[in-house]
């Protein structure tokens, strides 16, 4: 029997009075305007989709490579704070950590109760001179062999340095496997962005962090990702990533393509204090995470915060910051429309400021007794 709840609905950019029916496990029908029958109930705030972060190196104290345990933490703290679906992202593993966690991983995206959705692999193929914090010893360019495990069907998304030797044709060869992959860690010219767009590249991993600056002469990824209307750019919004008015640029110049990611690192929903990720020690702060050099090494975000963040720094609406953190990111993983019949009925509703009061997954809402709510 379907469930038919009426709200205001934050759905493609635009917050109107709406309705949404729940058909077991999937939504049966959304739409702005007067419901199609009475609602069996009204809720008081703003319902919109379940968030989507396409980066999450770990949370609440663990990284995503920690084993179940570990998973099991992250999962609450993505819960807690809406994100319904997550990609765990392995930071240029080497092959032993990857077979290693691929398959944890894989058993977890096939767990239905697990907002696990796929894995995101940054790097190995990654520029050196744009490395952040991967550890330079373990990256290396697709000429030099791509590793089977680069393609596992748990993997999502992969971003790369399109100038490295190999990964034109690496796009190419991912695309056609049915695997997203974004741009990062670059020093790319604004032909080889150009190109590896043509190859299928769909989107850019952090803008402005980790690559080559935009300059007047020599443009550059930045200047191809603002304006190439083919990808979707992904943003840290803290405030520390990236300038706040840098960011309203790329909220103006990307418009629908922008995609909010936060990059969270174990830090993140945790104390202030010293972590590992990815083989590296980070220390985590109140504004972002720093390894012991003072480089940059992810953030404390967790994804509400930057839909949040993404309306108090820009001139963003709630709606276009809720697109930006749940359809946006959904479409660069290659999911299908998360508003559409059909799809999983993964749902938030929130306040006017955007803070998460419920979370929705596969039809039924995390309960109040749910440990989800002791942590938010």
């Amino acid at each position: 029997m379907s469930w038919l709840v009426s709200a205001l609905l934050a759905r493609q950019r635009r917050l109107a009075a709406g309705w949404v029916e729940i058909d077991g496990t999937h939504l049966g029908g959304v739409g702005h305007g007067p419901a199609p029958r009475e609602p069996d109930e009204r809720l008081d705030g703003i319902l919109a989709p379940g968030l989507y972060d396409l980066q999450v190196n770990g949370a609440g104290g663990h990284e995503v490579s920690g084993g179940p345990a570990a998973l099991d933490a992250v999962d609450a703290v993505q819960l807690a704070h809406g994100v319904t679906s997550y990609l765990p992202t392995l930071i240029s593993p080497d092959s032993e950590t990857a077979e290693r966690v691929l398959p944890q991983l894989a058993e977890r995206t096939a767990d239905p109760s697990s907002p696990v959705a796929g894995v995101h692999l940054e790097g190995p193929f990654l520029s050196r001179e744009h490395a952040g914090m991967h550890p330079v010893g373990r990256l290396r360019s697709p000429a030099e062999g791509v590793p089977d495990w680069v393609e596992h069907p748990a993997v999502r998304l992969v971003t790369l340095a399109p100038e490295l030797p190999g990964a034109l044709e690496l796009i190419a060869r991912l695309r056609e496997r049915g695997i997203a992959v974004a741009l990062g860690h670059t020093g790319a010219s604004s032909e080889i962005a150009r190109a590896a767009i043509d190859s299928g590249a769909r989107a850019v991993t952090h803008i402005f962090n980790a690559m080559a600056p935009l300059d007047h002469q020599a443009p550059g990824l930045v200047a191809i990702a603002l304006l190439d209307p083919r990808v979707h750019v992904s943003v840290i919004a803290d405030g520390v990533h990236v300038h706040p008015l840098v960011l309203e640029l790329v909220r103006v110049a990307t418009a629908a393509r922008a995609t909010l990611a936060t990059d969270a690192t174990p830090a993140a929903a945790a104390r202030p204090g010293r972590y590992q990720m990815g083989g590296v020690l980070i220390d985590g702060y109140e504004d972002a995470a720093r390894t012991a050099e003072g480089v940059l090494a992810g953030s404390i975000l967790t994804l509400d915060h930057a839909v949040r963040n993404w309306t108090a720094m820009t001139e963003a609406t709630l709606a276009e910051a809720l697109f930006a953190a749940s359809e946006a990111p959904a479409a660069v993983a290659g999911r299908c429309d998360p508003t559409a019949a059909g799809a999983p009925a993964d749902l938030v509703l929130l306040d006017r400021g955007g803070a998460i009061q419920r979370v929705m997954r596969g039809g039924k809402w995390l309960g109040e007794e749910a440990a989800w709510r002791a942590i938010r």
